[in-house]
């Protein structure tokens, strides 16, 4: 029956992107209502389907079926997530900013993830988005969704223990580079802890304590804008990261 092998390559394509929009950076924000996500998948798969599911050998019986649906989801899944720890770099550099600054006891609820979020972190977080997308990352993020399907076949993925060590290897990244964001902040906290305990020594009767608060906040904004064109670059290198990362998963399921 063409009609239905051809509408299950269309099931197998939607299932793909509709689980890389569940993890993937942008389009995975909670605010954004369900059905968008819904039509936006649709008519994706609706566009690749000429280019992507004709001619692909579907086998026969729901039990086939089934664990395609399954290996599609586990594909989409996971090129979302590889591209998404880029930007979590972003949310732990804030974190870390807040922390040594002062500002971690400032919390919020971020509506992206649902759980608490730090001031810088949630400010650092929305301008790299801002940038994804005035730099036209999520057209990488769609192009490269679109490219996995021509060295993923669908249902063709192969689950190894690579990618599982692949991801770690991520992990391990994206601190590395939440660490580099976050380190002038983290200098200068140093630097005024060590005058502020010299002043201490000095003059004994200055609250260092309570000084210490209202210096490391302004010395944390002074620094945060000076470092702000500066993170442009920042974006620019996650965007090149996410990349990498997303090829290096598409690789590890072939």
């Amino acid at each position: 029956m063409p009609g239905w092998v051809e509408l299950q390559s269309y099931l197998l394509i939607l299932v793909r992107i509709a689980s890389f929009m569940v993890t993937a950076p942008v389009f995975s924000i909670r605010t954004t209502p369900t059905y968008l996500k819904i039509g936006l998948s649709t008519i994706i798969a609706f566009l690749l389907f000429p280019v992507v599911g004709q001619g692909q050998l579907i086998p026969q019986g729901m039990g086939n079926f089934i664990y395609m649906v399954i290996l599609e989801v586990v594909v989409g899944l996971a090129l979302g997530f590889a591209a998404a720890l880029a930007f979590t770099a972003i949310r732990v550099a804030g974190e870390l900013i807040d922390l040594h600054v002062g500002f971690s006891m400032a919390s919020l609820l971020d509506p992206h993830t649902g759980s608490g979020t730090t001031l810088v972190g949630r400010f650092l977080y929305i301008l790299a988005i801002l940038l994804f997308l005035a730099l036209d990352g999520h057209h990488s993020l769609l192009l490269a969704l679109g490219g996995s399907f021509d060295l993923i076949p669908l249902g063709g993925a192969v689950l190894n223990k690579e990618i599982a060590t692949e991801v770690i290897s991520f992990f391990t990244s994206m601190f590395l580079l939440g660490f580099k964001i976050a380190a002038p902040f983290m200098a200068v906290v140093i630097l005024t802890d060590i005058s502020l305990s010299l002043v201490s020594r000095t003059v004994p009767q200055i609250n260092v304590f309570i000084m210490g608060f209202p210096l490391k906040a302004g010395l944390g904004i002074f620094v945060l804008i000076i470092i702000m064109p500066l993170f442009l670059a920042a974006v620019n290198g996650i965007i090149s990261q996410m990349e990498q990362d997303l090829m290096i998963i598409i690789r590890g399921f072939m």
